[in-house]
């Protein structure tokens, strides 16, 4: 970054500082406020899509859903629109009350992820999870433009630390929220439950929230916000190298890790015939697992940092490494006792990169484009990454029919929604469950690859990083 927008950003964000700058110690009673309430927004703002994932196999029964279909729900019918309303939303936050936005988009997708609940077919189904996407977009561009304006930078890799631990918070409440309701009560009563206290935060937002630019203009410390267009800032985004790798390694991460996960509990269930309850137990340990990788993450990435913020690219991509080759261990062993440190171990290694990457995009954009480039970073990382479960489900579908006998015919048709239908014959019914688990077992060890060549493009933006003349704002 110039010197010139390192001093835009200084006067744009007080609790910016340049390398040089010494940290204040400990943090106001306010800004542990803030962390805290920005990561149960955060952790509701994952919650309500990975819940999607816990509950597809009875969505899928009970709707007659394809695996490709699964993957449409996911993926582009979420991640298209969330990135859509992510971008207005973010320049929306560049120039008014950021708190005020923050509860509306929480009480948008609070209220579309309840609505989920009374879906009955696919069609409605897939608008409400348009509408959840919409309403999510403006979360992480808001909440880590909020989060950089009060922190300082070598502040940061902590601080989205820990609110990077929402998705693992999030991955341990799903099963054991919408699993559990969804065993008493169905999927349903789960999609209203999860939806509601969302709409709690947003009261809450509104009332207690600070828009810290209004603070500083009122001590004299803040111009006013740039009003330059969104093609001006984005070229001068994408002409940081940096910055372009990061996106892309992003992009790749999204592609593996939405491929994975989405059909992480569908392959216990399938391959390892474990219960909903239980292959839910598999996915909420791994996200108590997965907080240990986030705070070991911003921990380390802190610790090693030095003026041009390497450590904040690199230790993602060592992360990458360590993921892919945990998940390819985990997805060819046999019984799920061997397959279950691999996959808790995988957890730690993909949230690694958490909090230092998060860091990494808001130490590289000027302070006048925190929420823009945070936007725009998620658009990659979550509409190209959005490919990753219809990558998987379209390479299960297939893999599913070229190990179903052919004297059963087409494995969608001989098995609806992934089995046979009642009254079956038994080797029909064995073929179905049998090409339905190896297909699932091929689809998530191609898209586990993914992990290898983000980590392969990170490791080329840490390069750039270093080439770079100018300190980080």
């Amino acid at each position: 970054m110039t010197d010139v927008a390192i001093k835009a950003d200084a006067k744009t964000n007080p609790g910016a500082d340049s390398a040089s700058k010494p940290v204040r110690p400990g943090w106001r009673p306010y800004q542990i406020y803030i962390v805290i309430l920005l990561l149960l927004v955060t952790v509701c703002n994952y919650l309500d899509r990975i819940v999607l994932g816990v509950l597809q196999e009875p969505i899928k029964r009970e709707l007659a859903l394809t695996d490709w279909q699964l993957g449409l729900l996911s993926g582009p019918a979420f991640a298209l629109f969330y990135s859509v309303a992510g971008i207005p939303v973010a320049r929306l936050a560049e120039r008014i009350n950021r708190a005020g936005l923050l509860a509306t988009v929480i009480a948008v997708w609070s209220a579309m992820t309840a609505l989920c609940g009374v879906a009955v077919n696919f069609v409605q189904l897939l608008l409400f999870r348009v509408g959840v996407g919409m309403g999510e977009g403006g979360c992480i561009p808001i909440s880590h433009s909020l989060l950089a304006d009060n922190f300082t930078m070598r502040q940061r890799g902590v601080v989205m630390s820990v609110v990077a631990a929402a998705p693992s918070i999030a991955t341990i409440l799903a099963p054991v929220i919408g699993g559990l309701i969804a065993q008493q009560w169905g999927w349903r009563a789960a999609f209203i439950v999860i939806g509601l206290p969302g709409l709690l935060l947003a009261v809450l937002v509104a009332l207690t929230l600070k828009e810290p630019r209004n603070e500083a203009a009122a001590r004299g410390e803040a111009e006013p916000a740039a009003r330059s267009s969104f093609v001006a800032d984005a070229k001068r985004l994408f002409g940081d190298p940096a910055f372009v790798f990061l996106f892309i390694g992003g992009a790749f991460i999204g592609v593996a890790y939405n491929g994975v996960t989405v059909f992480m509990v569908s392959f216990m269930m399938r391959s390892h015939e474990l219960s909903l309850a239980q292959a839910g137990g598999v996915v909420g340990l791994s996200g108590l697992f997965g907080l240990l990788g986030t705070f070991i993450g911003g921990f380390a990435a802190d610790r090693f940092a030095d003026a041009k913020g390497r450590s904040y690219v690199l230790v993602p991509a060592v992360g990458g490494v360590l993921t892919a080759a945990c998940y390819l261990l985990a997805f060819t062993q046999g019984d799920w006792r061997w397959a279950m440190p691999f996959i808790l171990a995988a957890a730690v290694a993909y949230n690694l990169k958490n909090g230092p990457m998060y860091a990494a995009i808001q130490n590289i954009v000027p302070g006048t484009m925190r929420a823009t480039g945070a936007a725009i970073f998620m658009f990659g990382a979550t509409v190209l990454g959005s490919t990753g479960p219809m990558i998987a489900g379209a390479v299960s579908d297939a893999a599913a029919q070229s190990r179903f006998p052919a004297a059963f015919g087409a494995f969608t048709v001989a098995c609806p929604g992934g089995r046979a239908p009642k009254g079956a014959v038994e080797p029909l019914a064995q073929a179905c469950a049998q090409a339905s688990a190896n297909g699932l077992q091929t689809a998530l060890v191609t898209v586990a690859l993914g992990f290898l060549v983000a980590a392969a493009f990170l490791i080329v933006a840490a390069v750039k990083l270093s080439r770079k003349s100018t300190a980080q704002a």
